[in-house]
């Protein structure tokens, strides 16, 4: 007989991270079939309610109270494994936890006199609390790098006038990767040093196009994540600006890259004053609708494009023509090639097979495949829709054509973001495959420092099940995947593609590329060929 029970600790605070860790823990435990420690939150509830570990006590529980959930098999199994998750609970330190050799310190001014040298402080708290602790680092004259969201947009105002007058830089909010003097902070990737420095906007943005450069053997010199409020006109592009100001003094930096949804006008004027005082070659990426135009007077230095893929093409032409093949041959696929692999690909699909469903991780890449289906598919619908028009009534449930940013905070409430906790993508993945109609499931596997240490591994098991289902009624389900990674990373994304390929899904080099040809997919010819032309010249070509 197998019991399900859950025991909720009353406004009992546990940190998302520490509580997947301890949920992987507590699934070694004997007997236990399975576990989780969660916030009371919705979303939470609504997950173990998916997996069947939720009772009458975990539902009634608040996003103040701490749920465990277990399933065992015997009421012994039970008592036993409630003790060993108490004791885990209690204990100062867990075995899955990091060896701390840094000291610890329990105010700010106290770290500061300990160690005089440091220039830079990574903020990631809740963002109400944000401002006093910012304000205060920066009159030590220190340059943050702001992980937190929710941080009140009259603060973020604040603080970056303030260090703007400093000459420092405030980093974000919301800012979820940077890299500076080759080291990563927060969601980063290892890259190879170089001459290109980007200043962004978007998170994932920064990783894709670095990525990237790494890969056609450019590198970076200084990735600077601004926060994607910055380029609002209520913030005014003031650490756009900055930043750009910074990586022209950079006696390193030879390239300077863009990228960013479209700004607000005003500051695209703003960022546009400062190009023209500069004299160094930049690339803009302002990830829209419609390309930006360039000012006559600066296109012979200044280019513009859609697509993350698109702009690492055009870095890699302006170093060099041989640079430039290079990065064709490492990144870019040709048309005909695209082609030939849809038209193989669809041979094993049934007619009713006609929907394309991409569940991400990353914000931006989800944003960038949306331009490209907005392009060659009709009715694409999200909960980070492009037009309002498009956002799904239930963003736990797809319709048509479905594209998924998981990092939403309807998904995240009281979780780990699922760059670091695959449980709702895995649950999503076998939902999607009940559906007779999904041709393509595509997914992006964000490597790097703080992501999962084995995203693959981590989905494997959901994509067999998936795989298998779909075979049971006859039916094959593509899967596409572009891991947005390098060599060096602690996930090593070479061995992260040869393990994807092992149980049949499809990657692509680019997360422009993936969504290009799962549109082909799906369509099956059906896009007139001007049309395909067209947007893959717009997304794909430099």
């Amino acid at each position: 007989m197998v019991i399900v029970r859950n025991i909720v600790k009353e406004n009992y605070f546990r940190d998302s991270i520490q509580l997947m860790q301890l949920s992987e823990e507590a699934k070694k435990l004997p007997g236990v079939i399975d576990v989780a420690l969660v916030m009371g939150t919705e979303t939470n509830k609504e997950i173990l309610e998916r997996l069947g570990l939720l009772t009458e006590e975990g539902s009634g529980a608040t996003k103040n109270d701490l749920v465990i959930a277990i399933k065992v098999e015997t009421e012994e199994q039970l008592n036993s494994s409630l003790a060993s998750i108490e004791n885990m609970l209690t204990r100062t330190s867990i075995s899955v936890a990091p060896t701390i050799t840094e000291r610890i310190f329990y105010s700010v001014d106290s770290a500061v006199e300990s160690n005089p040298d440091i220039n830079l402080a990574l903020i990631s708290i809740p963002g109400e609390y944000v401002r006093d602790v910012a304000i205060r680092l920066l009159e030590k004259g220190i340059h943050l790098h702001i992980f937190s969201d929710h941080v009140p947009i009259e603060h973020e105002l604040e603080l970056k006038k303030i260090a703007s007058s400093k000459g420092l830089l405030v980093l974000g909010p919301g800012a979820g990767t940077s890299i500076i003097n080759g080291k990563a902070i927060a969601f980063a990737n290892s890259i190879k040093r170089g001459n290109v420095g980007i200043v962004a906007a978007a998170g994932t943005g920064l990783q894709e196009v670095s990525v990237l450069l790494d890969k056609v053997g450019l590198g970076i010199s200084q990735g600077l994540g601004i926060g994607g409020n910055d380029v609002k006109e209520s913030i005014g592009g003031i650490m756009a600006v900055d930043c750009i100001k910074a990586l022209e003094n950079d006696e390193e930096t030879e390239l300077i890259m863009v990228v960013s949804k479209p700004p607000d006008p005003p500051v695209v004027k703003k960022i546009i004053k400062v190009i023209e005082e500069s004299k160094k070659k930049f690339v803009l990426c302002f990830l829209g609708s419609q390309v930006y135009k360039v000012p006559r007077k600066l296109v012979k230095r200044v280019y513009s494009c859609r697509s993350l893929h698109s702009a690492v093409l055009r870095a890699a032409s302006i170093v060099s023509a041989e640079t430039y093949k290079e990065a064709e041959a490492k990144i870019s696929m040709k048309l005909s090639e695209i082609k030939k692999q849809v038209k193989d690909l669809s041979k094993s699909l049934r007619p009713e097979q006609k929907y394309i469903r991409a569940l991400y991780t990353g914000g931006t890449l989800m944003y960038e495949s949306l331009l490209i289906y907005r392009e060659l598919l009709k009715d694409v619908y999200s909960n980070a829709p492009i037009d309002p028009k498009y956002k799904l009534a239930d963003s736990f449930k797809s319709y048509k054509h479905t594209v998924v940013d998981l990092g939403e905070e309807e998904f995240t409430a009281g979780r780990a973001h699922p760059m670091i906790d695959p449980t709702i993508r895995k649950l999503r993945v076998v939902e999607e495959a009940r559906d007779h109609e999904v041709a393509v499931i595509t997914m992006d596997f964000m490597l790097g420092y703080g992501s999962h240490p084995d995203p693959v591994e981590a989905m494997t098991s959901s994509i067999l099940e998936a795989n298998k289902i779909a075979a049971e009624d006859g039916r094959r389900i593509v899967f596409m995947a572009h891991v947005c990674g390098s060599e060096s990373d602690p996930q090593n994304a070479l061995k992260q593609e040869e393990r994807l390929k092992k149980i049949g899904v499809v990657t692509f080099p680019s997360n422009a590329l993936m969504a290009f040809a799962s549109a082909l997919l799906v369509k099956r010819g059906k896009i007139p060929p001007e049309k395909v032309k067209k947007v893959y010249k717009m997304f794909l070509e430099k």
